[in-house]
């Protein structure tokens, strides 16, 4: 037993993993408990939409191919009530599959075959960065019209409160820390994600484009500028 398992399980995450392949699904639970997080296994979307309104798991690890409800069904369905993160884990490698998958608000997208050591990784970058509260302090941070609070992981824009995945905090956060200032692709995608993601150039755009359609609800004019071929900055309006 690894020092950091023991970490782990005082958390007690629950992970709810929706896979319909019996053999793949008990893999998954294997993994996932050696981490020391409790994973329920669903096997059809229906199922796992009722499972996250009854046990409200920390992470949804979640496939699209599945009976009935299907996943991109399954992901509408858990954005409209909560931010939790959503892993998806598919054989659906295409890049149009990927792009619909983040752009409904996952906030990773995962091909198989695949590496369970790297998987386990990306959950556990994922709960840290929805829980930004056990390693960020200190008061709202303030940029123009943007009010960021980095321990209850809220954002206003003009005064009105505007909902983000943690994904999408994170990324406006790391902005934000980094007033007029571009930041780098890989650069984003090593603070946001985490080292292994430092090619997902698709995954920093989609977020962008999401994160800006959600402030741009309350913000009129842009806030997050790209400088084509480097990167990002946070326009301060």
């Amino acid at each position: 037993m690894t020092v950091g398992l023991a970490d782990h399980r005082a958390t007690h995450r629950r992970i709810l993993v929706v896979e319909d392949e019996l053999e793949f699904a008990n893999l998954l639970r294997l993994w996932i408990e050696r981490h020391g997080w409790e994973a329920i296994l669903v096997r059809d979307g229906q199922q796992a939409i009722d499972t996250f309104d009854l046990r409200a798991p920390d992470l949804v690890l979640l496939d699209i191919g599945l009976p009935g409800v299907e996943g991109w069904q399954v992901v509408e369905r858990v954005r409209a009530s909560s931010s939790v993160p959503i892993l998806i884990v598919t054989a659906r490698g295409q890049e149009s599959e990927r792009v619909r998958g983040l752009s409904l608000g996952a906030d990773d997208y995962v091909t198989k075959p695949l590496s369970f050591p790297e998987l386990m990784a990306r959950i556990e970058a994922a709960l840290r960065r929805a829980h930004p509260e056990d390693d960020l302090s200190g008061s709202s941070l303030r940029r123009g019209r943007l009010v960021i609070d980095p321990i209850r992981h809220r954002v206003q824009a003009a005064g009105t409160e505007i909902h983000l995945t943690p994904t999408e905090f994170r990324l406006l956060q790391y902005l934000a820390d980094h007033p007029d200032r571009v930041a780098g692709h890989r650069e984003l995608l090593e603070a946001v994600w985490g080292a292994g993601y430092a090619d997902e150039t698709h995954l920093l755009q989609v977020t962008v484009r999401n994160l800006r359609a959600k402030l741009a609800t309350s913000i009129d004019d842009t806030v997050i500028e790209t400088v084509y071929g480097t990167g990002y900055r946070l326009i301060e309006r």
